[in-house]
């Protein structure tokens, strides 16, 4: 089928499970497009064990999705452009340092010890991982996910500014450091290319892809801002925002920088220059419409997307087992990755002197895993089935169970501070 009939599917399916969520389930509406779009993949799925004839058609047709490249080619630079436009910078500033170590330090440490956890499990049960296989999952696993984040968390309606403002702008920055630290594993233990990495190599990568992307996402945002400002016209606004944020996405990935980190700072330059009312009266409403409808759309269309990839991946009971352990090893880490850094910010701050646990518990519970995590995994050359298989599971975990809890799990973190004030 063509590109345009695969578009046309997954649109349909979307549109029906909005539909029957918002007449219907009234569930919070990613996790209801999840759930429906899961089930029509278990469905088809068990529907051809029957050699359903039209069960195959469906099958051949949603399986035909390269979600690598719809999520990180595609999808992602719009995304990212559109979650970054609509986040408060001032919140951002006051907690740049907090948002730089868990999205840097937080990823390595998350890295090593879901890697080396899991294969220390995995030598003990004999199941078929590697320590560099256990490290690359460990890399793709602990970023977390800035569009399944910001969707989940607009569930929870009494956490703090200063901790959503964390957990957003984590969200939106790790992506770089967490795949940075995957092409480097990548090369490392599976392509062989004959380049030897060293500490200076490395360290290199690490700066051109960070601070590259930081300029060229304030080339891209200052520039599309000062045309911004001397238009009123809705057409020409919304042109120019699609025209930089799928571009600029492009360019970046062309010269070698971040592409996440460019949308996200040109995002922020432009959604600064929009709260601060820079920009005419019209102009200010389009685009705040306008990617928040943007924002909405592909979000819906990306968790629809999550559920039919179940549709390429073999899943077998060892490797749900697996996954279920892997879930423990995952949130050790995560909580170890926050802990951690947050230890070493105390023991040479002396003005703070003890830890925010309702906000630990937030950052550890809202870390919510999403789509890129599973392109991350397909995109990889050499990436073991079962690591796929993992990554899925823990991902659908991720977004139904944490992200349906969200809410009790803020209502009980912060339950004594709500009696109190």
């Amino acid at each position: 089928m063509s590109y345009h009939g695969i578009f046309a599917s997954v649109v349909l399916i979307t549109a029906i499970a909005a539909f029957l969520n918002e007449r219907y389930l009234r569930l919070p509406k990613t996790i209801a497009l999840t759930i429906i779009s899961l089930m029509i993949s278990i469905v088809i799925t068990n529907l051809l064990r029957f050699n359903s004839g039209w069960a195959l058609s469906i099958h051949n047709i949603l399986s035909g999705i390269d979600f690598r490249k719809t999520v990180l080619d595609v999808m992602l630079g719009y995304l990212l452009f559109a979650s970054s436009l609509r986040i408060n910078v001032l919140n951002l500033r006051k907690h740049l340092y907090s948002i730089m170590y868990l999205s840097s330090l937080g990823v390595i440490i998350s890295t090593l010890c879901t890697g080396f956890l899991l294969w220390f499990v995995s030598e003990a049960v004999h199941f078929p991982l590697s320590l560099p296989d256990c490290l690359i999952f460990g890399a793709l696993i602990s970023p977390t996910d800035p569009v399944a984040v910001n969707s989940v968390l607009g569930l929870a309606k009494n956490v703090p500014e200063e901790t959503k403002a964390k957990i957003t702008g984590e969200a939106l920055f790790n992506d770089a450091a967490g795949i940075l630290v995957l092409i480097i594993l990548a090369r490392i233990f599976y392509q062989n290319d004959g380049v030897n990495l060293t500490i200076g190599s490395i360290s290199f990568m690490f700066v051109k892809e960070a601070l590259g992307g930081i300029i060229g996402g304030l080339i891209v945002g200052h520039l599309t801002s000062q045309v911004l400002c001397k238009t009123e016209d809705q057409e020409v606004s919304i042109l120019l925002t699609i025209a930089s944020a799928g571009c600029g996405y492009i360019l970046a990935n062309t010269i070698h920088i971040s592409g996440p980190i460019t949308m996200v700072v040109a995002g922020l330059v432009v959604g600064s220059h929009l709260k601060k009312k820079k920009f005419s009266k019209k102009t200010s409403e389009y685009l705040a419409n306008f990617w928040s409808l943007v924002d909405d759309l592909l979000n819906a269309l990306l968790f629809v997307l999550i559920g039919l990839e179940m549709l390429t991946i073999s899943i077998h009971y060892t490797t749900i087992i697996m996954g279920i352990i892997g879930i423990f090893i995952v949130m050790l880490a995560r909580f170890s990755s926050v802990i951690l850094p947050q230890s070493i910010y105390i023991l040479f701050n002396y003005k703070k002197r003890s830890y925010n646990w309702p906000e630990v518990g937030m950052l550890c519970w809202g870390g919510i895993r999403g789509a890129i995590s599973i392109a991350l995994t397909i995109a990889i050359t050499g990436v073991p089935s079962q690591l796929i298989a993992m990554t899925y599971f823990l991902v659908i975990f991720s977004i139904l169970i944490q992200g349906s809890s969200l809410k009790w799990v803020v209502e009980k973190l912060y339950q004594g501070q709500q009696k109190h004030n």
